[in-house]
């Protein structure tokens, strides 16, 4: 595989993987597409940028974290033991939090008034806790694939392309909201069940691998 390839693959993955971890409804989506009706796309757009300047950070700090789990197998093999507990529980609390879900009337979503968007972007952006360990687990899995290389070079581009992914998403959230906001109550009542059926998936193929693969 040559460097050109290495570097293109970095950047498609960082799009890929960018992509499929924002584009279901979350509070940073909801608040960009409710700033957009509220507002105008404009400030939710600042307020996108300001996000997306926190992804760069947390992609590219899960991206590092990743080159040192993948450089200690022993510190890893640990890790996944215990990663494969926490996608158990996180199993459970995205079911217990779809069933409340399907209580609530509608989704609300709060915004804060009177505040630059920029910087409202980045805060909320900034607790997002799932966005590191997020990156860390998918390049861990592209790179024993052969499909990743943890060089300097790839993991900033890596990093900026998941950047630009996010940007894309949330451009269509700012952009396009209107037209699908009829359906998205729908959509976020039943994305905890769909999120709790992949972690199970995760959970029971990790507990296979630990207790009966040979």
């Amino acid at each position: 595989k040559n460097l050109f390839m290495t570097f293109v693959l970095a950047i498609f993955l960082g799009l890929i993987i960018s992509i499929g971890g924002i584009i279901i409804p979350g509070m940073l989506n909801m608040t960009i597409a409710k700033i957009s009706i509220n507002e105008n796309q404009k400030q939710a757009l600042n307020f996108a940028l300001g996000a997306v300047v926190v992804v760069f950070i947390q992609s590219f700090a899960g991206t590092y974290f990743a080159k040192f789990l993948d450089a200690h197998p022993a510190f890893s093999e640990g890790l996944k033991k215990i990663g494969t507990f926490i996608f158990i529980g996180l199993t459970v609390a995205f079911f217990i939090m779809g069933l409340n879900a399907k209580k609530k009337k509608e989704v609300e979503v709060n915004i804060e008034a009177k505040r630059n968007r920029f910087f409202y972007g980045m805060a909320l952006s900034a607790f997002n806790m799932f966005a590191i360990p997020w990156y860390a687990f998918t390049t861990l899995m592209m790179s024993s694939k052969d499909l990743f290389s943890y060089d300097m070079l790839s993991i900033l581009l890596f990093s900026l392309s998941a950047a630009a992914g996010t940007y894309f998403v949330f451009y269509l959230y700012a952009k396009f909201f209107k037209l699908i906001e009829h359906k998205l109550n729908f959509i976020v009542k039943n994305i905890n069940f769909f999120i709790a059926f992949l972690t199970g998936i995760v959970a029971i193929s990790s507990l296979y691998k630990m207790y009966f693969a040979s």
